[in-house]
């Protein structure tokens, strides 16, 4: 069909209309496809997915089998050895090039990548948990361009790091020794529910964006007293100063839709420009189980001459959050205050739900708020060996009321370089601020057992780390986890902080009357179930018996011949260095004989697993107030085997789950 011809000053009018527009808006484009790898410069190029990992890009491609089928995870445990490379073509248009900016952003790379544009290298990236964005602006023109990603090895790199370091730091989990030199997901270098699967890419989306101006983020600041709400915003953004080059500028403060606030004038610096409102009796947000949780949406845009330049949107809701740690009559509280409220923590820990993450996506963190939800749970603590999870989980945690309890991602102790120092400060930073606005975050926490195993698991002694080592390792800890590098950005935040889960060591006295407490009696020191009646802390955020998932599981990833009790097959999932003993144990004591079937033998030991919960929990729930939080370990787990999770890979819930919703449900 011909179109008619268009008159040259309507022409004329509408490319006008077309440059203001794309003038005023930013411009996001993702680089999902079509994308190539390759051993780096050997052989041929095979399709890539992006976000991705090298494994699953392999095994796509026939090039290795299937990671989680029998024990073929060791087979590819070559992959962690090798430099990787992709690449794909970025098509830059003349609507991107109007901006004054054109940034190349990876939301994700894992861990250690040279990024370089039609060979020519823009950046470098050594942290996991970080974003890199990358000015391409004036190497780039209309067109095609090739973008390339190296991956280095990250036992190569970690290697480098250790000896530069001249200290072998403590890594239980990982063989290799590098974990804790690098910042990578700690539980990827094996764990004692997950395999060892070092792997590296493309891990999280990847964007061109083109802008003039854009806002990163809101700085929303409440206080909450009595019935009035103070709101102050401020605005941190990617281009700072007068955004509107000398002509008139309007901030504008929108809530739900009407204008609580706003700045017009010319010359306006936006980031220097606070805003700001004040609300009386809000409809406040409460965890799930003391009230509702209802979101409000904040918007501010920015106008030039009438114009709008950019608008930001954050859902935030109203609440405030407090940890009482105050000292008393029994030893040292521990105790989330939601709006001026103590409240009982009901919920699990969080650990990553998949060893390749791109294949679970945002669906499965947020199936796992779904999970809590329905299991009565009002808070989540996401472990510090893992990842720090999409926004999508937080957003599904806003909704469903559920508290987040978040650790900064470490699970060994540190390294610290002039270089490591910065590098950390900008993965605390990026953090806190992309979560703060979250009403479901109650709490940060600088790491996951450091202090407790530093001083009583004899990490000085396996390690040989003595006199003038010792004091090294242990200033680095203390500069990390007690100083400014993790507090400074949680406090600015106005979020609680603290510097270790557990504060206390189970097994002694002490141990059950000040903050946090980690119990394991019954895991690991083959205590039975009737000792969680004893062993009650002022918070418990870890305790657990594993079980394991039912044969019709395990059936889809182990060969039928080997699916019974027993079995090395079957071995390969167990990843506790005690093996079926504790199950075994509680076999004979709870129910008096040991299934030889593997179908039994799993529903026996999930039987188990619900008995123990159960237990636990009506004692935790029993010591009210004096123990004020319940976190089992754990919800979910990242490969089918034994762990202590309520929910098997896939999503299929366990006995313990009906389980522990009844006991959280019971007044």
């Amino acid at each position: 069909m011909v179109g008619k011809a268009v008159p040259p000053v309507l022409l004329a009018v509408s490319l006008l209309l077309i440059s203001l527009n794309a003038k005023a808006q930013e411009l996001k484009a993702p680089l999902n496809s079509p994308w190539e790898f390759r051993l780096l410069g050997h052989g041929a190029w095979y399709p890539a997915t992006v976000p991705g990992t090298v494994h699953t890009d392999l095994h796509a491609a026939g090039l290795i089998p299937d990671p989680y089928w029998g024990d073929n995870m060791a087979g590819v445990q070559w992959v962690e050895n090798e430099d990787w490379e992709y690449r794909a073509m970025v098509h830059i248009t003349p609507e991107m090039l109007d901006h004054q900016h054109l940034d190349l952003v990876f939301h994700g790379l894992d861990t250690y990548a040279e990024v370089l544009l039609n060979g020519t290298p823009i950046g470098e990236a050594d942290n996991m948990f970080r974003r890199w964005r990358w000015s391409i602006r004036e190497q780039v023109e209309p067109g095609d361009h090739e973008l390339r990603v190296v991956f280095r090895s990250p036992i190569t790199k970690g290697m480098a790091m250790r000896k530069d370091h001249g200290v072998q730091l403590p890594h239980d989990s990982d063989p290799s020794g590098v974990a804790p030199y690098i910042r990578k997901a700690a539980y990827h270098f094996g764990w004692d529910f997950a395999p060892r699967a070092v792997t590296c890419g493309i891990w999280l989306p990847v964007e061109l964006h083109a802008y003039d101006l854009s806002i990163d983020h809101l700085n929303v600041q409440q206080v909450l007293h009595e019935d009035r709400l103070k709101v102050k915003v401020k605005v941190s953004a990617t281009t700072l100063g007068k955004p509107c080059d000398g002509a008139v500028t309007r901030l504008e403060l929108r809530l739900n839709g009407a204008v609580m606030d706003a700045r017009t004038g010319e010359g306006i610096m936006i980031d220097a420009t606070e805003l700001g409102f004040e609300l009386v009796d809000p409809m406040l947000w409460w965890p799930r189980g003391s009230g509702s949780h209802p979101m409000q949406v904040l918007a501010l845009e920015v106008q030039c001459n009438g114009h709008t330049r950019t608008i930001r949107e954050e859902r935030i809701a109203w609440r405030s959050v407090e940890l009482d740690q105050r000292e008393d009559s029994i030893g040292t509280a521990f105790t989330i205050v939601v709006n001026n409220q103590p409240t009982f923590m009901k919920g699990a820990n969080v650990v990553p739900p998949h060893m390749f993450l791109p294949s679970a996506g945002d669906e499965a963190w947020v199936a796992l708020v779904r999970d809590a939800a329905e299991a009565n749970m009002n808070m989540l603590r996401v472990w510090g060996g893992g990842v720090y999870p999409p926004d999508a989980f937080f957003a599904a945690c806003d909704t469903a009321g559920i508290l987040v309890w978040q650790d900064f991602m470490f699970a060994y102790p540190q390294a610290l370089s002039p270089k490591q120092r910065a590098n950390i400060a900008l993965e605390a930073k990026e953090q806190v601020d992309r979560m703060k606005n979250h009403p479901s975050l109650a709490l940060f926490c600088g790491n996951n057992e450091l202090e407790v195993a530093w001083n009583n698991w004899g990490w000085q002694s396996t390690y040989k780390l003595h006199g003038p080592d010792s004091a090294r390792v242990w200033a680095d800890q203390l500069e990390l986890f007690e100083g400014a590098l993790l507090a400074g950005p949680a406090q600015r935040a106005a979020i609680p902080y603290v510097h270790t889960s557990p504060l206390s060591n189970w097994g002694n006295e002490r141990g059950l009357r000040h903050g946090s407490l980690h119990y394991w009696g019954v895991w690991h020191a083959d205590s039975s179930f009737a000792a969680y009646s004893t062993n009650v802390g002022r918070f418990v955020s870890e305790y657990g018996f594993q079980s394991w998932p039912d044969s019709t599981i395990l059936v889809k990833y182990i060969p039928g011949h080997d699916l019974f009790p027993g079995s090395s097959a079957l071995g390969t999932r167990q990843r506790s260095y005690r093996g079926d003993r504790p199950i075994l144990l509680a076999m004979e004591r709870e129910l008096g004989e040991v299934p030889t079937r593997l179908a039994d033998y799993c529903t026996a030991s999930q039987e188990l697993q619900a008995m123990a919960y159960t237990q636990a929990i009506q004692a935790h729930r029993d010591a009210t107030p004096i123990c004020m939080g319940s976190l089992l370990w754990q919800l979910n787990e990242p490969w089918p085997g034994a762990s202590w999770s309520i929910i098997s890979f896939g999503g299929q819930r366990k006995a313990a789950y009906h389980a522990v919703k009844r006991a959280f449900e019971a007044p």
